[in-house]
């Protein structure tokens, strides 16, 4: 049985833009049901995991695209699992067109923690991985906000039943979301999105307040989005988006 999953797709009407290309979140959408999918598949999916009182937590996303699928666009998605790194179990994702041509290229880290205590938890079966292939070599990055520039409080968003996951907390998705909505206009009409790195720093819960703010960096090739969501003062999540 191959350790790496393989799922054909077709890009929907509902994970399309404006411009009938494929939402960036439409892509994580499709890796957290590929996730899910290859690691019951693998044996250490979420009902495994819950029978000994533990769950995945995902930690870290490096998101790369290409290319952006279309809509109508047939696509294929790879994912496995990569072992451990540190803290962190590692799962890449890659997704191409019919032709296998790579158009969006993603790394995870996810964590393993104990639903009583919360606290982490070590799993050393699931250290090793008999895939050495890379979507992308490196771990997702730790997101660091500019400290020089002062961030800008786009919006205090209440937590909507909508954003609510199986876990009981906001849905990793959602936090993507939040993050773009938060670009200016003009800048996400103005250029492709070719990056986005996601922190997950602490749980958003059912009746939290997100105090969503922005810091915007120009570079040479285009711009760059920092994307803060606090509660009560504490950094829940960093995003990096990159245009």
């Amino acid at each position: 049985m191959s350790k790496i999953l393989s799922q054909d797709h077709i890009i929907t009407c509902y994970e399309a833009d404006a411009n009938q290309l494929m939402r960036p979140t439409a892509m994580l959408d499709l890796m957290q049901e590929a996730a899910n999918v290859n690691a019951s598949t693998l044996g250490f999916g979420y009902d495994e995991m819950i029978n000994s009182n533990i769950a995945w937590v995902l930690s870290r996303i490096h998101v790369k695209f290409m290319e952006t699928p279309k809509w109508r666009q047939e696509v294929n998605l790879k994912s496995w699992h990569k072992g451990v790194a540190k803290l962190f179990y590692l799962r890449d994702f890659i997704l191409s067109d019919k032709e296998g041509n790579p158009m969006v290229l993603a790394t995870t880290s996810w964590l393993i923690i104990d639903l009583g205590t919360r606290r982490l938890v070590r799993n050393n079966d699931l250290a090793l991985s008999d895939t050495s292939e890379h979507a992308i070599e490196t771990p997702a990055d730790k997101v660091v906000v500019p400290v020089d520039i002062e961030p800008e409080l786009v919006r205090k968003h209440p937590v909507t039943w909508s954003e609510i996951d199986t876990n009981g907390h906001v849905n990793n998705v959602k936090y993507a979301v939040w993050a773009l909505d938060a670009v200016k206009a003009e800048d996400i009409k103005e250029r492709p999105l070719k990056e986005i790195l996601i922190n997950f720093d602490a749980e958003v819960l059912p009746g939290d307040t997100v105090k969503i703010s922005r810091v915007r960096q120009e570079t040479e090739e285009g711009f760059i989005y920092y994307i803060t969501g606090k509660v009560a003062d504490k950094q829940n999540f960093a995003v990096k988006l990159v245009f």
